[in-house]
């Protein structure tokens, strides 16, 4: 058997996107850890517009004791404080569509690489359970980093390895 070579994280993407939903068959480490690539930047980028959302809120807020007794300078501040809070639940609308639209797709690739292993794609409710789910976590996290299986199993020919 012929292992084929890495995904790329456009094709890891894009063949997530192709089975939003898409809960059948085998999926390959890369495609999954692509995936999980484009989360944590996701992430990572989200995070970075509320600190600095946050970090303009505590600014403007110092500038407040300044313009107590000044209404032009407390009319002004109170526009960037619109403008502020209007951003911010403009982002907050923003990320909450982008999660939902990530977590199907996220969920989908979990169970084709669980299947790829040779497990079943209902181990992902040990996350789901409380107080098992940190240990359903960590196993959920050593199944997807183990090795494809070459040979066929029930859920479909391997994705990595050819004939």
């Amino acid at each position: 058997m012929t292992a084929l070579p890495m995904m790329s994280f456009g094709e890891a993407v894009k063949t997530c996107f192709k089975k939003y939903v898409d809960f059948s068959g085998r999926a390959r480490r890369s495609e999954y850890w692509w995936f999980q690539v484009l989360n944590l930047i996701l992430c990572a980028c989200t995070t970075a517009i509320f600190i600095w959302k946050i970090t303009a809120a505590d600014k403007l807020e110092a500038q407040v004791g300044g313009a107590l007794f000044d209404q032009e300078k407390m009319d002004a501040l109170m526009a960037q404080a619109n403008s502020i809070d209007n951003t911010f639940y403009l982002l907050v609308g923003l990320v909450g569509i982008i999660a939902l639209a990530l977590v199907l797709p996220g969920l989908a690739v979990t169970v084709r690489r669980l299947h790829d292993i040779g497990k079943s794609g209902w181990f992902i409710l040990l996350c789901f359970i409380p107080y098992v789910n940190f240990i359903g976590g960590i196993v959920i996290f050593i199944f997807t980093v183990m090795d494809s299986k070459p040979e066929d199993n029930k859920f479909g020919p391997s994705p990595k390895y050819i004939s």
